[in-house]
């Protein structure tokens, strides 16, 4: 009785090639665990990242939209028939807040910049001198632009032509017209990015004016005047007077009438868009207004959009600010 009664209640010990089975059993399932794991977390992270970049997408092409809200804005108040409603296109910011997002604007009119196609050479030298220390640079610059434009191949003095193209290694030779585009003056020979960049906010190709419109002209740009005439030890009178004005907000009421009394101007409108601090765009438009009826639209010249920093939102710009509380916002108690 007792031998059955063992038999039937000790187990009998297991085989070891049963042991070996179940161990290897236990361990595959902990590797199928862990590469569960390991794919939920990958999932997981991906489905974040995707999530994050809709966001991004959604919030640049909102901050683009708003850009051109800006753009379609300011060539409104620029065709504003009242001139105390027009805005001024003397590089003045004007801010339009909305809720998180805010769009800084400025306007300039081409006729205050420096044509390269029309300017003096005075103008277009004082231009660089204000970029450029060295003076032998600054000459051969200038005359290297200067031959760019002209109809002859006749080399200026330190300047450029076919000769001097081919013997740098250039595939390329001046085109003796005018420039069609401000790009183009990156093919001159001499120029870099640097100073391009540094010039580029006060060149133009669309004013034909041989001098700048001081009427016109950013507060960057007649500091660039008053500095060489001061060189030159030529006292300008306008120019301090106009200089001044800037300094004073309020003594540009009574020239707010005069500034805008003429008809095909263009302008240059920068319109610069940050949603939520996070999300930005930028836009650079050249229009041309063909007279201020309130009626005729503007032509658009260039449309481009910006990839430099935000230069309006620098907290550092000296120019004023006025800011816009955006009127046409919905209120969600209504």
């Amino acid at each position: 009785m007792k031998a059955v009664l063992m038999a039937i209640f000790v187990k009998p010990p297991m085989p070891q090639n049963n042991l070996r089975q179940q161990g290897l059993a236990l361990v595959i399932v902990i590797w199928i665990l862990t590469l569960l794991t390991l794919m939920a977390g990958s999932f997981a992270m991906s489905m974040r990242r995707d999530s994050s970049v809709s966001l991004a997408i959604k919030n640049n092409a909102q901050a683009l939209a708003l850009a051109e809200s800006g753009i379609m804005r300011a060539v409104f108040m620029l065709n504003q028939a009242d001139p105390d409603m027009r805005w001024q296109a003397d590089g003045t910011v004007y801010e339009i807040v909305a809720d998180e997002s805010r769009i800084r604007l400025r306007i300039f009119a081409e006729s205050g910049k420096v044509d390269i196609n029309a300017s003096s050479e005075a103008q277009i030298g004082a231009l660089l001198k204000s970029v450029l220390q060295d003076d032998w640079q600054q000459q051969q610059l200038l005359n290297a632009l200067l031959d760019w434009r002209d109809a002859d191949d006749d080399t200026r003095t330190q300047g450029a032509e076919r000769r001097q193209y081919k013997q740098t290694g250039l595939f390329y030779s001046p085109s003796n017209a005018a420039f069609q585009s401000l790009e183009e003056l990156q093919l001159v020979l001499g120029m870099n990015e640097r100073i391009f960049s540094a010039i580029r906010p006060f060149i133009t190709v669309y004013s034909g004016e041989t001098e700048v419109n001081q009427r016109f002209a950013s507060p960057e740009m007649l500091a660039v005047l008053a500095e060489d005439l001061k060189d030159r030890n030529i006292e300008d009178v306008a120019l301090q007077k106009r200089l001044q004005a800037e300094n004073d907000l309020m003594s540009n009421e009574h020239d707010s009438e005069q500034a805008f009394i003429s008809e095909n101007q263009t302008y240059t409108i920068i319109a610069e868009a940050i949603v939520q601090n996070e999300a930005s765009a930028g836009l650079e438009v050249v229009v041309k207004s063909p007279g201020n009826d309130g009626f005729t639209p503007f032509e658009i010249m260039d449309w481009k959009q910006s990839l430099q920093a935000l230069s309006s939102f620098n907290d550092e710009m000296e120019s004023p600010i006025i800011t816009i509380q955006d009127e046409f916002r919905y209120d969600d108690r209504y």
